[in-house]
């Protein structure tokens, strides 16, 4: 799982440079952090992918794998984005010196999404709520995803060397990871993620 999880970040990583930097506008100086995260977090999504999958298969390993995997690169994106949140990078969610709606509406998702995260490494959660926070989380999202990308999605033409946008290639992850989540029955999902629990030969 281990190894899974870094090919998944490599060519999350090739995907986001090849789009970005190679057919987009964005200068090679800024790869480090504002393209990268864009590879973070698309691999954040294929975590939280991989851990539906894992809840719908009851592979309690996996499950925990991914979960922290994913925990671990939210984190990791939250801190980055945050870091470089501005006009400069983010104009369009951004009317003079205030962010606008939509700016306001991805911050206020995101931050709901991370905070479901939090909650769910809570021990003693009573199952039901779990799957409720599980649920939400990946509703939060969806639509963090949804709001940020939407516009962009529909102007094919304007797609760089015509690959989709990373928001999109997301949201296709993560609505299956919505459904997945909707159809496990509480009592299936596993106890809180800790780097503890994972395989040291995964």
């Amino acid at each position: 799982m281990k190894k899974q999880l870094l090919l998944a970040l490599f060519f999350t990583s090739v995907y986001a440079i090849v789009r970005y930097a190679g057919f987009g506008n964005v200068p090679l100086i800024h790869i480090p952090v504002y393209i990268m995260n864009k590879a973070i977090s698309m691999t954040a999504a294929e975590s939280l992918f991989m851990a539906s999958l894992a809840l719908v298969r009851a592979d309690k390993i996996a499950l925990r794998f991914w979960s922290n995997a994913a925990l671990q690169l939210v984190f990791v994106h939250v801190f980055l984005s945050l870091g470089i949140l501005s006009k400069g990078y983010y104009g369009t969610f951004f009317e003079g010196d205030k962010m606008n709606l939509t700016g306001e509406l991805v911050l206020l998702s995101g931050a709901l999404g991370v905070y479901c995260f939090w909650r769910l490494q809570s021990a003693g959660l009573d199952p039901a709520l779990r799957r409720t926070l599980k649920t939400l989380l990946c509703g939060l999202v969806a639509g963090h995803l949804f709001t940020m990308g939407f516009d962009g999605w529909l102007q094919v033409k304007r797609w760089n060397g015509g690959l989709p946008p990373i928001t999109l290639l997301s949201f296709l992850l993560v609505v299956p990871s919505l459904l997945m989540s909707l159809r496990t029955k509480g009592a299936a999902v596993a106890a809180p993620v800790s780097g503890r629990d994972l395989p040291s030969e995964a």
